[in-house]
């Protein structure tokens, strides 16, 4: 999970607060109030088997810095 964190972090950079661990296969990725969160949910969707291994099960989650979930999917490859 935490190479799968580390990948995130390195793809989204500054345009995301934070990528962190909710969970043992359950990760939250905080976005900030600017942005876009659809456009970079569907890029990150478009982009996710570059970043994660194949076998890799996760549950990803954007949410405000509030902690309110925005969007969701799953990586069920």
């Amino acid at each position: 999970m935490e190479e799968l964190i580390s990948q995130l972090k390195s793809f989204l950079g500054n345009r995301v607060e934070a990528v962190r661990a909710k969970g043992p296969a359950e990760l939250e990725i905080v976005i900030g109030e600017m942005e876009d969160v659809e456009r970079l949910s569907a890029e990150l969707k478009e982009h996710i088997v570059e970043l994660a291994d194949e076998n890799t099960l996760a549950k990803i989650d954007f949410v405000t810095a509030e902690g309110r979930e925005i969007d969701s999917f799953s990586l069920t490859q």
